[in-house]
């Protein structure tokens, strides 16, 4: 038989001790995390090596941004030129109203939200647009009426301008010297 009394009903009495004394080293746990965290985030500035420009990924999110900002691009310049006649009757300006999130430029791109563009008038024309990405990445896309779509890149650029090309690129490697073209895709950089 269980024999109750005042207080403490079924537990032991030193069940109430070990609660408080394993709350109290989980609150000082937490408390010696937190201050770490806090220290680490306010010290991180001064380590001009740690930073978010070369944290792991970004490169590629860079990349990732400049190539979405040209398929952006070319929808925009589909639309435009089925409803023109052809890539040859487009301009910078027209690109530019029709896509506000992309500014569409005939001189170089600097950065992922300005395209450069040329455009081939001869015939219904082609298309060249260039972007450049934050690690220096210069990723092109080509177009021309009846031709399969070409992806090109060139590395280690501090601005890219699109090239104008009459023809299909010529498919080949990625490099500092040269862009490697290819269809279906992006080449690796």
């Amino acid at each position: 038989m269980q024999r109750e009394t005042g207080t403490c009903t079924g537990r032991g009495a030193g069940d109430h001790g070990f609660s408080m004394v394993a709350t109290l080293i989980a609150l000082v746990a937490a408390a010696l995390v937190t201050a770490l965290l806090i220290g680490s985030t306010l010290h991180s500035s001064a380590n001009p090596h740690a930073g978010v420009t070369n944290a792991p990924g970004v490169a590629a999110a860079g990349s990732l941004e400049a190539q979405q900002a040209l398929s952006t691009g070319l929808t925009a310049a589909d639309t435009a030129a089925a409803s023109q006649g052809g890539y040859g009757s487009l301009d910078a300006s027209s690109l530019s109203a029709s896509e506000p999130s992309i500014t569409f430029v005939s001189g170089p791109s600097s950065n992922p939200s300005t395209v450069s563009l040329s455009i081939v008038t001869d015939g219904s024309g082609s298309i060249t647009l260039a972007d450049r990405s934050a690690d220096g990445t210069c990723w092109l896309v080509w177009r021309s009426t009846g031709s399969p779509t070409w992806y090109g890149a060139q590395t280690g650029l501090a601005s890219c301008t699109a090239p104008a090309l009459a023809g299909a690129p010529t498919p080949g490697a990625v490099s500092a010297t040269a862009i490697g073209w290819q269809q279906g895709g992006f080449p690796a950089a």
